[in-house]
């Protein structure tokens, strides 16, 4: 009876230390972390737009170095705890085979600094906001609201487009014309439009241009390419389309429509049934 009591007391113990090193490990992460934090704002080694992750790597790190010291002081003999870690190795190891391979994937995703949070990419055809960077899977949130999320392995394959690499980016407006407008007014008339846009990014390497596109079924088209600032983007479209429809109505330059012209020719009447009353 005693023993058992000495046997209860021994594990008590043992436990109530193990819980005690958890509490450490986690208020020794929160430190570490905190500092960590405070160093990469001061010196940028690291971007801190991987906050979140970085607390979980944080509390890996801990954690795991906790559980190997709970290991020891639960089980004074590691000897059959080893052997049984080896004899069951292979079938954990097959198990968590994936799960290795997105933590590997999204470890190396922060050092190689594919992404950020919050930035705008297309990943593998996916298209949003970076929500979160985990280490096992990356949440895109999707321009119509959707929560995607993408194991880190098939983030580090992917082709990853990265739409906002700068603080401007060049926006795309086609334009038709009618068939009967004088080319040289209209390429004018472009010009003016797309310079005397306010929100129009200029500089040596960034300059607007009208080019030609093609002669199409109802119109001859162009397309005015020009650079805005990342907060423009989305309007600039709209506004400086209201800017040349204004110029082109006062210089009653016609932006046609889709049109079709249909000639019916008569054909031979022979052979024809005719329907009498």
């Amino acid at each position: 009876m005693n023993d058992v009591i000495q046997t209860i007391i021994e594990w008590a113990i043992r436990i109530g230390i193990s819980i005690a090193i958890l509490l450490v490990a986690k208020w020794l992460s929160g430190i570490f972390y905190k500092a960590f934090i405070k160093f990469t704002e001061k010196t940028s080694v690291v971007s801190i737009q991987y906050r979140k992750t970085m607390r979980t790597l944080f509390n890996l790190a801990f954690y795991a170095l906790a559980a190997f010291i709970i290991i020891s002081v639960l089980f004074k003999n590691l000897a059959p705890v080893l052997a049984g870690l080896g004899v069951s190795g292979i079938i954990v190891g097959l198990a968590v085979k994936e799960p290795l391979e997105n933590l590997i994937c999204g470890i190396l995703i922060m050092i190689n600094k594919l992404i950020y949070e919050g930035e705008a990419v297309d990943i593998g055809g996916t298209s949003g906001g970076v929500q979160e960077i985990k280490l096992n899977h990356v949440l895109i949130k999707t321009w119509d609201g959707k929560l995607v999320t993408i194991p880190s392995k098939n983030v580090w394959a992917a082709t990853i487009i990265h739409f906002w690499p700068d603080n401007i980016r060049r926006n795309d407006l086609n334009v038709g014309v009618s068939y009967s407008s004088d080319l040289n007014k209209v390429m004018k008339i472009l010009e003016e439009a797309v310079n005397s846009y306010e929100k129009l990014y200029v500089d040596d390497s960034h300059k607007p241009m009208i080019q030609f596109t093609g002669y199409g079924a109802s119109s001859i088209d162009f397309v005015v390419r020009f650079w805005v600032e990342k907060a423009n983007f989305i309007d600039s479209s709209t506004e400086l389309a209201k800017i040349i429809k204004s110029r082109f109505d006062e210089n009653g330059i016609e932006i046609p429509f889709s049109q079709l012209d249909l000639h019916i020719k008569d054909g031979p009447t022979e052979g024809r049934n005719e329907v009498r009353g």
